[in-house]
């Protein structure tokens, strides 16, 4: 056993979480969290990125349509707000723990986050562009401003932001209408029906491409939709919605909501109501009148809409996470296979991009657009399947998912054990 003398980072106190300290219930809901991303991603990896500024392709007919709109009205910004959540909830949980027994807290906190980002540049550009991880490593260097911040505090600041972003849309749909009123009105329209052709050649390319492109080709491609959905102002939609939603995620944490269910067992029936109450209808309406939206050039139904999909989004979120709360306190056994795949949670979502850009992509497989919505969803439920299995298996025999491995050695400059003793 190396002695601590020896060893700097065992002398700092700057050492991982052990597996047993973990928080079994946030491992559940993050287990939980992957499938609603993965339903939601798995039209993307048969559609360009940049079509997701339309809406839902109303296109499809039958059972296909059918299961489009139930994720669209369900799933969509419902699930990667609780990956939002969970990350705050994970990344103030390790900062809090790191001010308490390292010297230098944020030089650790800062290099967890460096390897996050680093994974995120990685697998946004040479696997595939709807990375989220590269986003949350941005959003996390800003949570670092909120270290000290009390926890009735943060949550305050995340809807502050939420509700930033939501009157930046109002904001250009009002300066818009404005301009469609004045003597710029015909060039206003000229520019846009420019836009429309331009985003339509975009998609075209983007479906041949994919379809029958190569892997160098598919890269060129995926660049250019990342520069245009994040350097055509998209970037000042994302960063502050997701720190927004961080920041309430960190405010649950330092709330012990989901960390301490048993304690806070009002405050989880009240966030069911709330989630229910408001986000449930807010979803409802959004599915029915917000399917042709689009968001690239705003305007007032447009920014209704997207009013509507921040309420529903986060409404929504915390009334799954209720409710898997319940059911956990009610010692509900079947959500406990949920955990491992929680606990893998980075090696999984990389894996999804992997198995289905291989299986699609026409520099591998090339299966792009051969099967409807309904068929590649049925994929995706038997590779999450395939993987709340495996991970089981993995984590009987190892301490943590290859991915987590990786990134817990990098962090701590020390490679970490990795096999159960």
């Amino acid at each position: 056993m190396t002695s601590s003398a020896n060893n700097p980072v065992a002398f700092s106190g700057a050492t991982p979480t052990a597996p047993q300290e973990r928080m079994h219930l946030l491992d559940i809901i993050r287990g939980f969290a992957l499938l609603g991303i993965l339903l939601m991603n798995i039209e993307y990896f048969q559609r360009p990125l940049v079509a997701m500024a339309y809406g839902l392709d109303t296109s499809q007919t039958g059972i296909d349509y059918a299961t489009a709109w139930g994720v669209y009205t369900f799933v969509q910004g419902k699930f990667y707000t609780m990956f939002s959540l969970l990350f705050g909830m994970g990344f103030v949980l390790f900062l809090d723990r790191a001010i308490e027994k390292v010297k230098s807290p944020r030089g650790l906190y800062f290099r967890r986050i460096f390897v996050l980002g680093l994974f995120g540049f990685i697998h946004i550009v040479y696997v595939w562009g709807g990375d989220i991880l590269l986003t949350y490593a941005i959003a996390g260097l800003f949570l670092l401003l909120f270290a000290k911040t009390p926890a009735k505090r943060l949550w305050k600041w995340g809807v502050a932001l939420i509700s930033l972003t939501i009157l930046l849309y109002w904001f250009g749909a009002w300066g818009i209408q404005m301009g469609l009123n004045s003597p710029a009105a015909a060039e206003m329209l000229a520019d846009f029906d420019e836009q429309h052709v331009m985003m339509a050649e975009m998609i075209a390319t983007g479906h041949s491409v994919y379809a029958s492109g190569s892997y160098a080709e598919v890269i060129q491609l995926r660049l250019s939709e990342i520069a245009l959905m994040y350097g055509g102002g998209g970037i000042i939609f994302f960063i502050p919605t997701i720190l927004g939603t961080i920041l309430i995620g960190a405010s649950l944490a330092r709330l012990q909501i989901f960390t301490k269910p048993l304690e806070h067992r009002n405050v989880i029936r009240k966030l069911l109501i709330f989630g229910l109450v408001f986000g449930l209808p807010s979803a409802l309406f959004v599915g029915i009148f917000g399917t042709d939206i689009e968001m690239m050039i705003p305007d007032y139904r447009g920014a209704q809409v997207f009013t509507l999909q921040a309420v529903a989004n986060l409404g929504l979120c915390l009334a799954y996470m209720a409710i898997l709360t319940i059911l956990y306190l009610s010692g509900k056994k079947w959500i406990q296979y949920l955990a491992p795949a929680g606990r893998m949670a980075l090696t999984n979502y990389l894996t999804h991009s992997i198995v289905f850009t291989t299986l699609f992509y026409g520099y591998a497989v090339g299966l792009y657009g051969e099967y409807g919505r309904f068929a590649i969803t049925l994929m995706a439920l038997a590779l999450y399947a395939l993987q709340l299995w495996f991970s089981t298996w993995w984590l009987q025999r190892y301490q943590y998912g290859p991915m987590e491995w990786l990134w817990r050695s990098a962090t701590y400059l020390q490679l970490q054990p990795m096999r159960k003793v």
